[in-house]
């Protein structure tokens, strides 16, 4: 088995997880903020959805150039509700997974890198790569985003077992 198919039985989970988290997100308060210097759920969201989309650019690309010059800056998606933030977490999670399916180890070895205006950010192999800045940074503003759900009275689902909100203290 390649490494990639060996990281699909938990990018699954991990995706099934985060999709129970946006499936709960309020329309009318996706420009609510937990506080004045933090990102608002409809941003969070936004970044959620577009993760999964980062293996494509890990595995099918050997660097990311966040702010080329000259050239079009990387955003983040600008999806207006839940039903377009789930459409695109969708499609980038069957495009991950497929990818995930058929790269070879060689690729997953091989070095990707982090650029802003051409400069060196960071280098590591495609591996870590996925390991930290998809699956660790989806898990990380899942997390975010549970909190936000929270404090808004909006049941939080379980995702490595049950939560409170199911019916287990």
């Amino acid at each position: 088995m390649r490494i990639g198919q060996s990281l699909i039985p938990e990018f699954d989970v991990e995706m099934a997880s985060t999709r129970r988290v946006l499936e709960r997100l309020p329309d009318d308060k996706w420009n609510w903020r937990i506080h004045e210097k933090s990102n608002p759920i409809g941003w969070v969201a936004n970044h959620l959805a577009d993760l999964p989309g980062w293996v494509e650019i890990t595995i099918c690309h050997d660097a990311l150039d966040v702010e080329p010059e000259p050239g079009q800056r990387y955003q983040s998606p600008t999806e207006p509700n839940r039903d377009a933030v789930l459409a695109l977490f969708d499609a980038n999670v069957a495009e991950a997974r497929e990818l995930l399916e058929t790269v070879d180890d060689e690729t997953l070895y091989g070095p990707w890198r982090l650029l802003r205006l051409g400069e060196e950010l960071m280098s590591m192999p495609r591996l870590v790569c996925l390991r930290t800045w998809v699956l660790n940074h989806i898990i990380h503003h899942r997390a975010h985003l549970c909190v936000y759900l929270r404090v808004n009275d909006i049941p939080v689902p379980g995702l490595y077992g049950p939560s409170a909100d199911e019916g287990v203290n």
